[in-house]
């Protein structure tokens, strides 16, 4: 069954869709929302399929919340519900999945779940292609030969790496960040020609229909591609809903996160988005190391915790826990170079010494 939320400010607007989509036997009502601020914040932690907004609604619409969920979860699909009829190119263009009008009926909801049934049957197809973004940028073909995709030159990759970075980005967007310094008419011409060799580059593969463009915007189809960067943010996610369950989760995100976000290209719009994913993943080492503390697993809270000071060697809270635990597993040794490298590091980037009360553990 597919997880939904509708919000609507009518009440009663709500009961009705509510009973429709219960009717049909193949929609889960997760939460009904008469403010649009408390959906938000219930889909920040919550999984959710499928969204029913309301358009006119005071202070956040319709239009405005979609795309504050798009950027919570690029793949939740969003379904517009509204007593008007001259929303429905808006609503398009903001990648709805549909569009009805009130009052709602039940032949009408039928077409809308059709299209989501057929998205999920395109969804389940085995991507052809495979992109990789951390650790540099790299794509395949996901055949037996898993040739290597190359791309005509440094600008096209970085067009190709900002679309599938941005999922969704309008075409000013690509023009004011790849091409500012050209006049307008130019670097229209020169971001056609570019996404043109992108799409000439993956064209002999169905992938090339993962590149969705239109006149104002351009967006990459999730469904068409496997991409190492959306499976870690998909599982950051997972671990964020029930980080104590999540052991083996841990692990495959360790796997995944071979290195920064498009290492090696100096590419000023990347630095943001870098750093945010790497404070991310950061975040989740370090959940993980809690979580075998608190299973009384040692070993595997150092190894995390290891793989934090590799990514930030000022934690000096990491190199702290790093050290008590060696001194716990009887490695004093091991904890006294621990906190000599520690000792080095503060004094070269920072000219401070550590807490004091690091190196008492190891006296006393």
């Amino acid at each position: 069954m597919l997880r939904a939320i509708i919000v609507d400010d009518e009440e009663l607007s709500i009961k009705r869709l509510k009973n429709i989509l219960i009717d049909s036997g193949e929609i889960e009502i997760c939460g009904m929302f008469l403010n649009p601020v408390e959906a938000y914040e219930f889909v920040k932690s919550n999984p959710v399929d499928v969204a029913f907004l309301d358009i006119s609604m005071p202070e956040i619409n319709g239009m405005k919340l979609s795309g504050l969920l798009f950027e919570l979860d690029a793949s939740l699909d969003v379904v517009f519900v509204t007593g008007h009829d001259n929303y429905a190119v808006q609503a398009y263009d903001m990648s709805a999945i549909d569009y009805l009008l009130k009052p709602i009926t039940t032949q009408r909801m039928s077409k809308t779940l059709d299209k989501i049934r057929k998205k999920l049957r395109v969804s389940s197809v085995e991507p052809s292609i495979a992109i990789h973004l951390l650790n540099g940028l790299k794509l395949y073909r996901r055949d037996q030969n898993k040739a290597q995709i190359k791309l005509r030159s440094p600008k096209t990759e970085e067009l190709f790496a900002f679309l599938v970075c941005k999922r969704t980005v309008s075409r000013e967007e690509i023009i004011d960040t790849l091409w500012s310094g050209l006049e307008p008419e130019k670097a229209w011409k020169n971001l056609n020609s570019t996404l043109y060799y992108v799409r000439k580059a993956i064209s002999d593969n169905k992938a090339v229909h993962c590149i969705v463009a239109d006149r104002n915007e351009i967006r990459i189809d999730e469904s068409g591609v496997y991409c190492d960067l959306y499976e870690l943010e998909r599982l950051i996610k997972k671990i964020r809903l029930a980080p104590t369950n999540n052991a083996e989760l841990f692990e495959q995100a360790e796997a995944l996160y071979t290195g920064q976000l498009l290492k090696g290209k100096a590419y000023e719009w990347a630095s943001a988005p870098m750093r945010q994913l790497e404070q991310n993943y950061i975040l989740l080492l370090e959940a993980a190391a809690r979580l075998h503390l608190q299973r009384s697993e040692p070993l595997k809270s150092l190894h995390y915790f290891g793989e934090i000071l590799k990514l930030d060697a000022l934690r000096e809270d990491v190199s702290h826990e790093m050290i008590r635990l060696l001194i716990e597993l009887g490695r004093r040794n091991e904890a006294l170079r621990q906190y000599r490298i520690l000792e080095a590091t503060l004094q070269h980037e920072l000219g401070t010494k550590p807490n004091p009360s690091i190196i008492d553990l190891i006296t006393s």
